[in-house]
């Protein structure tokens, strides 16, 4: 039995997803941190032709005003291929984090990323 993880969180819409056409921005279902403290994210693309994104961590304290932390660089400036990818994140401590994808070629039009938020908490219960 796994007492403390790593886990997969789902959003809380279970949008792991984010579809997007050419030169168009997409967002992730949000996830709330709470209890949380040790994060990673794994991402894939699927698109025809050769895909080019950026994805960038947003948060919120209220899930509805959402920025990029001052502290943050971009997750992935650009991704042009369609291989399994995994990071560190290192969240500020607010409340609720999403994934931002931007389809950077501008002609690409079926660009599908999945994300796959992976928590711990950093000291068992």
């Amino acid at each position: 039995m796994i007492t403390n993880g790593p886990i997969i969180i789902k959003a809380v819409d279970n949008a792991n997803t984010i579809a997007i056409g050419a030169g168009a921005v997409g967002y992730s279902g949000a996830y709330i941190l709470v209890d949380l403290s040790v994060f990673a994210l794994e991402y894939k693309i699927a698109c025809t032709g050769v895909p080019n994104v950026k994805l960038e961590m947003q948060q919120s304290s209220d899930a509805t005003n959402w920025y990029t932390p001052d502290t943050m660089s971009n997750i992935a400036s650009s991704v042009t291929d369609t291989n399994q990818h995994g990071v560190q994140l290192g969240p500020i401590t607010v409340k609720w984090l999403r994934i931002k994808a931007t389809e950077v070629t501008g002609v690409v039009t079926d660009t599908v990323v999945t994300v796959n938020l992976s928590a711990q908490k950093r000291f068992a219960a």
